[in-house]
């Protein structure tokens, strides 16, 4: 991976997590006064539904954050599986990436094994 390709990468994170920080600060997770049980019971809904969003949204960030730190490491790119070069095309596909395809098909495969 070439310096160009890391500068493009970084700046796609930068912006990929100035927007999920607005996003995830902006949330709304209290549930306000309601006219009926009928709301209220929405409204508890949509409140799982947002604190479910805010959980995954901040592991997100975390792993952005991470990936940040790490795109002018010299092994930024590679599989910590199989230590093969991971496909440009997947990390900007997915920048916080740390396998390359065929490992991550193989540990998804194993986990449904194990699930199944």
């Amino acid at each position: 991976m070439n310096s160009s390709q890391r500068t493009s990468i970084r700046k796609h994170l930068e912006i990929k997590l100035a927007e999920l920080i607005k996003r995830t600060t902006t949330r709304d997770t209290a549930v306000e006064s309601c006219a009926d049980d009928n709301e209220y019971a929405s409204r508890i809904s949509e409140q799982k539904i947002n604190l479910a969003l805010h959980v995954r949204e901040t592991k997100l960030i975390r792993d952005m954050e991470e990936t940040l730190s790490r795109v002018d490491s010299w092994d930024f790119g590679i599989c910590e599986d199989c230590g093969e070069e991971i496909a440009i095309a997947r990390i900007k596909a997915n920048p916080t990436t740390r396998f390359c395809v065929y490992c991550q098909s193989r540990m998804e495969e194993d986990q449904l094994g194990r699930v199944g």
